[in-house]
C-alpha cells in the first residue's frame, strides 16, 4: 500500500514547490512594485548638503585693527562689537570739518550782511537816479524861461535905447534936462547889462543841463554797478529756495565724518559663528576688504539634489526627513522650500550665475538634477556649514496625485 502512494506524494511536493516559487516571485515582483512606488512617491537622495546663509564682514573704512573681540568658531550675537579700527584719524575728520562747518556759518553770515550793504546802496543809486533825473527835467526848463527873460530884456533894453535917442537931439535945443537923458542913457546901460547878465546865465543853464545830464549817466552806470554787487552778494550766499548751498556741504561733510567715525566700530549684523578669523591686532583692514565671514545660525538649510523626474512628487511645502552622515542616528524634520529652476546645461555653453550639478555617468543618458532647497525645522549643533546629508520626501502621493 505505501509503495502506490509514493508518485502521488512526488506529486504534490512538485505542486507545492511550483506554488511556493510562484510566491516567491510574486512578492519579489510586488516588493520590486512596492520599492518603484516609494521611490517614485517619497523621493530619496544622498547628494544633498547642509547650507547657511553667511556674509562676509568687510569694514567700510581703512585703518589699523586695534582691538579684535572674536576669535576664530565664536559664537557672536547680533549686535556685539567684533573689532574696532583706529578711530583717531576718523575724529580728527570730524573735528576738521566741524571747524569747516562753524567758519562756513560765520562766512555765510559775514555774505549776508554784505549783500544787505549792497541792497542798500542800490537803494540808494536808485534814489540818486530820481533826484538826477528830476534835476534834469528842473534844468530843461531854465533855458525856456532863459529864452523868455532874454526876449522881456531885450525889449526893455530896445526901449530904453530908443528913448535915449529921443531924448538926445533934444538936449541941445534945451527941451530936455541933461540930468533927465543921463537917466535915460542909465536905464540903458541898466537894461543892457540885465540882458548880458540873462544871456549869461541862459548860458550857464545849458551847461548846467549838460553836466547834470553827464552826472545822471554817471548815476546810472553806478546804479547797474551796485545792481551787479548786489547780485554776486546774493549768489555768493549760496541760498536755494530756503536752503543754504554753502551750509548744507558743509553740514554733509560733518555727517559723512560721523558716519565714517561710526565705522570704525564693526558689529554683528546677526547671530551667528565667526569663520576663517586669520588675523590679530595690529592689522590693516581696508574698506571692502572681508577680514572673516560670519554664518547665520539661525536658520539652516539643506540643499538636495533630485532627479528631474521626481520634481513632479515634490511640491513646494512638502514635509522632508533628514539625517546627516556625521548624525545617522538622529532624525530632523524640514520643509521644501522651493525647486531649482535652472542649471548649467552640460552642451558646452557657459552660462554664468546658473549652478551647475555633474552627472555621474556619460555613456548613458542620465536624467539631470535640479537643486531642492529644504528648510531645517529643528536644527541643533549638529549642522555644519557644507555636510552631507540624506533627504527624503514624505507625503506627496496625495500632492502629485492631483
Amino acid at each position: 500500500m505505501a509503495e502506490k502512494h509514493v508518485p502521488s506524494d512526488q506529486g504534490a511536493r512538485r505542486i507545492i514547490g511550483r506554488l511556493l516559487g510562484a510566491g516567491i516571485v510574486g512578492a519579489a515582483v510586488i516588493a520590486v512594485i512596492v520599492a518603484a512606488l516609494q521611490w517614485e512617491i517619497r523621493p530619496q537622495t544622498d547628494d544633498a548638503t547642509v547650507r547657511a546663509n553667511f556674509v562676509g564682514i568687510a569694514p567700510q573704512v581703512n585703518g589699523h585693527i586695534v582691538e579684535l573681540h572674536v576669535r576664530d568658531n565664536q559664537q557672536v550675537q547680533e549686535g556685539d562689537l567684533l573689532f574696532l579700527i583706529d578711530p583717531r584719524p576718523y575724529e580728527i575728520a570730524l573735528e576738521r570739518a566741524r571747524a569747516t562747518l562753524a567758519l562756513t556759518r560765520t562766512e555765510v553770515d559775514g555774505l549776508k550782511n554784505a549783500a544787505a550793504t549792497a541792497v542798500a546802496g542800490v537803494s540808494k543809486a536808485e534814489a540818486q537816479l530820481n533826484a538826477s533825473a528830476a534835476e534834469i527835467i528842473r534844468r530843461e526848463m531854465d533855458p525856456v524861461m532863459a529864452d523868455a527873460e532874454i526876449a522881456r530884456l531885450e525889449a526893455q533894453f530896445h526901449h530904453a535905447q530908443d528913448h535915449l535917442k529921443r531924448l538926445e537931439p533934444l538936449l541941445p535945443q534945451q527941451f530936455v534936462t541933461a540930468d533927465r537923458v543921463e537917466e535915460a542913457r542909465t536905464q540903458r546901460d541898466a537894461a543892457l547889462a540885465s540882458l548880458n547878465e540873462a544871456k549869461a546865465r541862459k548860458r550857464a543853464a545849458a551847461a548846467g543841463l549838460v553836466s547834470t545830464r553827464a552826472q545822471h549817466a554817471a548815476t546810472e552806470a553806478a546804479l547797474q554797478q551796485a545792481r551787479s554787487d548786489r547780485s554776486r552778494a546774493e549768489d555768493a550766499i549760496g541760498q536755494v529756495e530756503g536752503i543754504n548751498a554753502r551750509i548744507a556741504a558743509a553740514e554733509a561733510a560733518v555727517h559723512s565724518a560721523e558716519l565714517d567715525l561710526s565705522y570704525c566700530r564693526v558689529s554683528a549684523p546677526f547671530t551667528g559663528l565667526v569663520v576663517n578669523l586669520n588675523i590679530s591686532n595690529g592689522a590693516f583692514a581696508r574698506a571692502g576688504v572681508e577680514v572673516f565671514t560670519l554664518v547665520d545660525t539661525h536658520t539652516w538649510y539643506v540643499v538636495a539634489n533630485y532627479r528631474e523626474t521626481q520634481l513632479r512628487h515634490i511640491p513646494s511645502g512638502a514635509p522632508v526627513d533628514l539625517y546627516l552622515l556625521s548624525q545617522p542616528g538622529k532624525h530632523f524634520r524640514g520643509t521644501v522650500v522651493g525647486l531649482g529652476w535652472a542649471v548649467l546645461p552640460e552642451n558646452g555653453t557657459s552660462v554664468n550665475g546658473l549652478p551647475r550639478v555633474e552627472r555621474s555617468l556619460d555613456w548613458i543618458r542620465l536624467a539631470a538634477r535640479f537643486p531642492v532647497r529644504i528648510k531645517v525645522d529643528n536644527p541643533d549643533d549638529s549642522f555644519h556649514l557644507g555636510a552631507s546629508a540624506v533627504a527624503t520626501v514624505r507625503g506627496s502621493w496625495s500632492t502629485g496625485g492631483q
